[in-house]
């Protein structure tokens, strides 16, 4: 996670530190402040919403700029799987995967896939770094230091919950979008976590992650092996072939019913905090000699503050630039399908298949099924092929669930 912050400091520019592909586009907290001391702005999914609420908490004056609406559908929280996954600390760089890539990325149903497109060639610079961090020592330091962030990461989130005035396992109430059972469920569904299996050799190879999630998550990871049978007494409505070698449990896992429902309460806290929400498109950076900071938006509107901090994603790439900074950060895209109301009763809990590359999570109004990682640049169209992907591989993981709801498809 990797921010970029201008302001008051040497020349204008006080640090730099790049923020993290998974991430809304354009999005932008400014955070304007009556003293001279800091004011940001960054993306407004759960964890950048955090960083505005936590501002709040300690007296600052906030403005939250947005592409669309917070909570909308073009929000990267809006479409994922909606796990917070405190034990996510194995990078998805390995020695394994550099061997695997070149097979991988030439199959169009794999876990992982590259557009063709003109985008290729500028992805070339990132896409060598991503090849040489797939070392064993890099691997390990990176899993080392998200096992640091990951291990405090639940506790950073309680002062959030209480500034915005949630209970997250409480009911969604008002900013769920459903029926009244929707409204009745909690943010937060504390069920565990299962990571699946297929065959006893993946289970054997999936031995070095686990140990990677042992060394950077320390006594406090909660992970247990399970067989194939106690996989099937928790989750019986799963196919026998995907958990033939059976799973690792976390049984502190939990996920979202959904994602744009606490996306949506955060924002109702920030502006009952006496927060501001501000619809544009931030397009270039510049250092103020006066304010300290300038963000332009797409209407030609400027906004000044203190300091600010880019925190868009992929699209934090473009911004950086107008600064003068390169940034080696190019864009993860994932997909989900979802499925008819009811079927979020065949799942108790968010179960992740790796060998699809894809999570199912029983959302209130249907499973939502998210994964397929696409290097494809930030233009692209979506893949209608991957939608089709992901659907064949539920129905064959959860047979009997039935075709998908393909006007809810998303990237």
């Amino acid at each position: 996670y990797t921010l970029e912050l201008l302001g008051r400091g040497p020349r204008g520019l006080r640090a730099t530190i790049f923020c993290s592909p998974h991430s809304t586009p354009h999005s932008i907290l400014s955070l304007l402040s009556q003293s001279k001391d800091t004011c940001d702005w960054a993306r407004p999914r759960p964890g950048k919403l955090s960083c505005a609420l936590h501002l709040q908490r300690i007296g600052r004056r906030v403005v939250l700029v947005d592409r669309g609406s917070v909570g909308g559908a073009q929000s990267a929280s809006y479409g994922n799987a909606g796990t917070m996954a405190c034990y996510a600390n194995v990078p998805t760089n390995s020695p394994s995967l550099f061997r695997k890539l070149p097979g991988m990325l030439l199959d169009p149903s794999s876990p992982l896939s590259v557009r063709v497109t003109p985008h290729l060639v500028s992805m070339l610079p990132w896409a060598a770094l991503f090849a040489w961090h797939c070392r064993p020592s890099a691997v390990e330091h990176t899993a080392d230091a998200l096992g640091a962030l990951l291990a405090r990461a639940e506790a950073g989130y309680e002062p959030v919950w209480k500034q915005a005035g949630i209970d997250v396992d409480g009911p969604m109430g008002e900013h769920a979008s459903g029926d009244e059972f929707a409204r009745s469920r909690p943010y937060a569904v504390r069920k565990g976590y299962l990571l699946l299996q297929r065959t006893e050799e993946m289970m054997r190879a999936s031995e070095a992650g686990a140990a990677l999630r042992r060394r950077g998550l320390g006594d406090g990871l909660k992970m247990e092996a399970l067989t194939a049978d106690e996989v099937l007494a928790l989750e019986p409505a799963l196919s026998d072939r995907v958990v033939a070698g059976g799973a690792w449990y976390f049984s502190d896992g939990w996920f979202l019913s959904e994602p744009a429902a606490l996306l949506r309460a955060l924002v109702a806290g920030f502006e009952a905090g006496g927060g501001v929400v501000r619809e544009g498109e931030a397009t270039h950076l510049r250092a103020d000699a006066t304010a300290g900071a300038a963000v332009k938006l797409d209407d030609g509107s400027e906004l000044v503050a203190d300091d600010v901090v880019v925190a868009a994603g992929a699209h934090s790439k473009a911004l950086a630039a107008s600064i003068g900074d390169w940034v080696p950060l190019d864009t993860e895209r994932g997909y989900h399908v979802a499925f008819a109301r009811g079927t979020e009763s065949l799942l108790t809990r968010a179960v992740c298949d790796p060998t699809e590359g894809f999570i199912a999570s029983p959302m209130a109004g249907g499973l939502r099924v998210a994964g397929k990682v696409e290097l494809g640049g930030l233009r692209a169209p979506a893949d209608a092929s991957r939608y089709n992907e992901i659907e064949r591989a539920t129905c064959a993981m959860i047979p009997g669930i039935g075709a998908r709801r393909e006007e809810e498809d998303w990237l």
